[in-house]
């Protein structure tokens, strides 16, 4: 039921409720109104012929008959004269006021007052008075028509009125209900024009406020959604990316060792023999010198495999190419103390698993080597909690105040491949000095 609705029906049931309680007292008025007119119509024909009666009390019928035509009627009440034998002699004409209309039977019910009537005695007949309000009755119905009929012309025009002035007053309202309609359809750019009246007007701001906040909302999600997609795409890129240099680097060092590292041996070979040969001296310092060289670039070429990829990758798994790398760096550093501790893990990781571990090993470590002057470096490696755990501790400087600064693509770099499987990689300060890495790679 709409708001207009019910404003008109509380309106009319007002003025019906209104109206029935006016009726009700004038109902009340007009039955006293009746019985105060009767009574007093009556006491005054009481009397008048009262006086008459002892006037003429020992006069004739005939006599008393001349009077009472000469009388006529007297207003409410009726006059019956009657003779001896109860034969009525005279009886007042009728009343000529409204004549021919009564107040219906209900009315009358409603507003009759007690009967009123009296007995005269004559010489030989009697006289009756009677009063007879009817014409008292009929003027209050004529003036409860009357009230009924102004009644029915305010309730007519003041619904009217109110029908007219609440279309009018809630023409705001439709406004935002069109509003409402087109915001639910999608149209969240709908905005409310400026509305009359107090409370339309803070509605309207209060939903232009609200279509602006959806607006700008459903805007950030689309952008954040193509960020996300963006971001997507170029995690993706990054993979196959990093996945080709893996192949690039693995190819590098299987080249290195295989093709490069034997010729390097057959050079320093090759050269170690002329030097042994017989002959001037000059030859022989060369030869030694490209032997050297030769041995040179090989221990280089053999420390470049392993930063490359370890080539313990392609045949064993991630505890072996760690335990692999740590002896590297211990022959490299002596003067650091290593030291790793290999828990349970997978029987096999699958080569993501493995790559992004050592990766961010290998990081870690070169990190602390580069960077924190550290004499202990501990590396612990296994499985808890349903994920793969490294950690890496030293007891070097710790960290810079400006560690996180942008350019630092060691750590995002593992930050990244630990994201790339669901991970998370944790960098801080120790209490008792030094960093602590930790890398949780989720193994579901």
């Amino acid at each position: 039921m709409s708001l207009r609705l019910q404003i008109n029906l509380l309106l009319a049931i007002v003025i019906v409720a209104f109206t029935g309680a006016f009726l009700a007292f004038q109902l009340i008025d007009t039955k006293r109104s009746v019985r105060e007119e009767t009574e007093a119509a009556n006491r005054v024909a009481t009397h008048l012929l009262g006086y008459f009666v002892n006037t003429y009390a020992q006069t004739s019928t005939p006599i008393v008959l001349e009077q009472l035509e000469r009388l006529g009627r007297v207003r409410s009440n009726e006059i019956t004269l009657r003779d001896d034998a109860g034969n009525e002699v005279y009886h007042s004409p009728p009343a000529t006021y409204k004549q021919g209309r009564n107040a219906p039977g209900w009315y009358s019910a409603l507003v009759w007052p007690p009967p009123m009537k009296s007995e005269m005695r004559f010489y030989d007949s009697t006289l009756t008075i009677e009063a007879n309000p009817s014409r008292a009755v009929l003027d209050g119905w004529d003036d409860t028509v009357t009230l009924l009929e102004f009644g029915a012309f305010v309730f007519v025009l003041g619904n009217a009125l109110v029908f007219w002035l609440v279309r009018r007053s809630t023409q705001p309202f439709r406004v935002i209900e069109r509003g409402l309609a087109d915001v639910e359809r999608g149209a969240f750019h709908t905005r409310l024009p400026p509305l009359a009246g107090a409370e339309a007007g803070q509605i309207a701001l209060a939903f232009n406020r609200m279509a602006a906040a959806v607006e700008e909302n459903l805007h950030a999600r689309a952008d954040a959604a193509d960020a996300r997609l963006r971001l997507a795409q170029s995690r993706e890129l990054a993979d196959v990316v990093q996945s080709r240099i893996e192949e690039e680097r693995a190819n590098i060092a299987r080249e290195l060792h295989d093709e490069t590292g034997q010729n390097l041996t057959a050079i320093r070979s090759l050269a170690l023999s002329l030097a042994r040969r017989e002959g001037d001296e000059a030859t022989r310092e060369t030869s030694q010198l490209i032997a050297d060289t030769a041995a040179k670039l090989y221990a280089a070429m053999h420390e470049l495999i392993p930063r490359l990829r370890p080539l313990t990758l392609d045949t064993f798994e991630l505890a072996e190419a760690a335990t692999e790398r740590v002896a590297e760096w211990r022959r490299l550093h002596p003067e650091i103390a290593f030291s790793l501790e290999v828990g349970a893990l997978p029987e096999h990781l699958g080569e993501s698993y493995t790559l992004a571990a050592y990766r961010i090993l290998q990081e870690a470590v070169t990190n602390a080597l580069r960077h924190a002057d550290a004499r202990n470096v501990a590396i612990r490696l296994g499985a808890d909690a349903g994920a793969l755990a490294i950690d890496i501790v030293d007891d070097g400087r710790g960290l810079a105040q400006d560690w996180e600064r942008p350019g630092h693509f060691g750590v995002r770099g593992m930050r990244e491949r630990a994201r790339a499987l669901g991970g998370e990689v944790e960098i801080a300060n120790r209490a008792e000095g030094g960093t602590r890495v930790e890398a949780r790679l989720p193994l579901q």
